[in-house]
């Protein structure tokens, strides 16, 4: 075998691995997308879903969202409290969604005003 038979083997090879590695990470991609769907549709603390959601979101802001009737219980958020005090989990996906919309569009506050 020549020099230009080697090199034009090694070539194809090259390709051949640049080729794969191409494939991998598309798979891999496409993996961690899977897996960031599924941990968003769990039911998490408000402190997960604070961190979840990034800067711009309190604990606060998204307990009083609870509260006030602007997140919907069942799709945004589940109260596990037995209690008197409630114990929210939310459900990042939907809460993202929420936000995702304009602010003229979504639901409204249903508390009513005392006074």
């Amino acid at each position: 075998m020549n020099h230009e038979e080697t090199a034009l083997i090694l070539e194809t090879a090259l390709k051949a691995a640049q080729s794969a590695v191409i494939a991998a990470n598309a798979a891999l991609e496409a993996l961690n997308q899977r897996k960031q769907e599924a941990d968003e549709n769990r039911w998490i603390s408000l402190s997960e879903a604070v961190a979840a959601l990034g800067p711009g979101f309190s604990i606060d802001m998204l307990r009083e969202r609870c509260t006030d009737g602007r997140f919907k219980h069942g799709t945004h958020f589940i109260n596990t409290s037995d209690g008197s005090r409630p114990n929210y989990l939310l459900r990042v996906a939907s809460v993202r969604k929420y936000f995702e919309t304009e602010p003229e569009r979504r639901s409204p506050t249903k508390l009513r005003r005392i006074g």
